[in-house]
């Protein structure tokens, strides 16, 4: 991702909040492996994100452009996920 959030800051914003995790696609994991049973897709980039308790709250193909970086980011950190769609959200995530 070029301009704003290149360079390491996209690790920086979602580390301060998350557990990072860079893994390869998941069709490169056996079967039966933790990280292929996480997502339904079998492609990157994929984002997965769990609650304390290790269970799947949000899963989503990415992102295109910096404000979408943040919209997710604001999105998961902030619990939205239990009363909004992401689609809903990111419509009403700030332009600027």
């Amino acid at each position: 991702m070029t301009g704003e959030l290149s360079g390491g800051a996209l690790q920086k914003l979602y580390s301060k909040d998350f557990v990072v995790v860079e893994a390869e696609a998941p069709a490169n994991y056996a079967q039966d492996h933790v990280l292929r049973k996480l997502t339904s897709r079998s492609y990157t980039p994929v984002w997965v994100f769990l609650d304390a308790d290790g269970k799947k709250v949000v899963e989503n193909t990415g992102f295109k452009n910096p404000r979408e970086a943040r919209a997710l980011h604001a999105y998961v950190s902030g619990r939205h996920y239990r009363t909004t769609g992401y689609q809903e959200f990111l419509a009403s995530y700030p332009r600027s």
